[in-house]
């Protein structure tokens, strides 16, 4: 049935698919999260992008150049110079071999909802045994795509795709435990994508030296952070990182940016919405200390650590809070699956329900508001109820 609704119409067809396996009806896991992938390929692809002060706008005018550049001189460049951000450039690379923006505009959301459904679905999977109920599963991931803004991962590009490959990485470091090869890797696909995760890199490794109860993973992070301290010397992370610095920091114009971000009604909302999910974020933390439930202290910490970075970061010159913000969004459905309402008195409750229902309402009618900003909305919004035939 899952596959009938998606090939009437993709977005039915992913939130049918959420709640089929909130009800454990898929065995595999694997297959929602490739749904929310194919679902938002076709969403990204199906965009006619109208604000030409995007970021994308920017990227579909580099394609053409990098799709003349072949991958070995790409990766001879990247050695010579030290150059760490190599994955941005090899993205570039080949979309712009497939001349074809939109195939590259669907890529871009894919692997951002993908990482957010992979999160999702391993935290359900693993959660089986500790009776997670399919509504509370459900309405938390539907929740998670509400206030997470499609707009702004669709036109900026580089950041939000290198969140969620640092997503996936915290989320298999500090949850799930596996500090392997996968997880390393993911790690430098994140920093590679974009310098800006890198405050969100040294929070975890602030996290595990000060807050590890173990001698030996204290001694390890302590290890890694000189390893990324000597790789950043001996690199342009650095040099990248003082750049942004130098353009966003303290005592900066912004490059630019600044005016914009302090006279854009768009960017001063969706800056105030994320101040507001980061607040939330923290108070759910909160509840989550104090109702007892179990959650990985350390990964706990670390997300109270980053939702600070992000309410500093919108009172810096240039206010970035949404690249921060962003990172936290991914991981608030996990939050609100963990926590035990029945620890909750009845009025608080009616209270807790109710903001982050009135939350959710405004994600998503801002979701709209800014998107409308971006693209051709009501082509888009044809589209989305057409299905795939629109696409021919």
């Amino acid at each position: 049935m899952s596959f009938v609704i998606l090939i009437i119409n993709p977005l039915l067809g992913l939130l049918f698919s959420i709640r089929s396996f909130s009800k454990r009806i898929f065995t595999s896991k694997w297959v929602v999260i490739s749904i929310t992938g194919v679902v938002f390929f076709f969403l990204g692809y199906s965009v006619i992008l109208t604000n030409m002060n995007a970021d994308l706008d920017q990227y579909f005018s580099w394609l053409p150049n990098y799709g003349s550049i072949s991958y070995s001189v790409l990766f001879n460049t990247a050695l010579i110079e030290k150059n760490v951000f190599v994955v941005q450039q090899f993205m570039l690379s080949f979309f712009g071999k497939l001349q074809n923006d939109n195939l590259f505009s669907g890529f871009i959301v894919s692997l951002f909802y993908s990482s957010y459904m992979y999160i999702n679905a391993t935290f359900i999977s693993k959660n089986d045994i500790n009776g997670v109920s399919p509504l509370k599963s459900s309405m938390a991931i539907n929740f998670g795509l509400t206030i997470i803004s499609f707009g702004w991962v669709l036109t900026s590009v580089r950041n939000p795709m290198a969140n969620a490959l640092i997503a996936i990485a915290v989320f298999r470091d500090l949850y799930l435990h596996k500090k392997d090869l996968i997880t390393i890797t993911f790690y430098f696909m994140g920093l590679s994508m974009h310098v800006a995760v890198l405050p969100i890199i040294v929070c975890r490794m602030l996290v595990g030296i000060i807050f590890s109860k173990s001698f030996i993973w204290k001694t390890f992070n302590i290890g890694t952070t000189m390893l990324l301290v000597f790789i950043s010397i001996k690199s342009n992370i650095v040099s990248e990182f003082n750049n942004k610095i130098d353009t966003y920091g303290l005592g900066s114009t912004g490059g630019g940016f600044s005016q914009y971000a302090h006279s854009s009604i768009y960017y001063r909302i969706n800056s105030l919405f994320f101040l507001w999910l980061m607040i939330l974020s923290i108070a759910l933390l909160i509840i989550l200390k104090k109702n007892n439930t179990f959650f990985d202290n350390d990964f706990r910490i670390f997300l109270i650590s980053v939702s600070i970075l992000a309410i500093i970061s919108y009172f810096a010159p240039t206010p970035l809070i949404d690249r921060y913000g962003m990172f936290v969004e991914i991981f608030l459905p996990l939050l609100l699956m963990s926590i035990d309402y029945n620890k909750i008195s009845k009025n608080k409750k009616m209270l807790f329900y109710s903001i982050l229902s009135i939350t959710g309402i405004f994600g998503f009618f801002w979701q709209m508001a800014y998107l409308s900003y971006q693209i051709d909305i009501w082509n888009f919004v044809y589209k989305v109820i057409v299905g795939w035939f629109s696409l021919l």
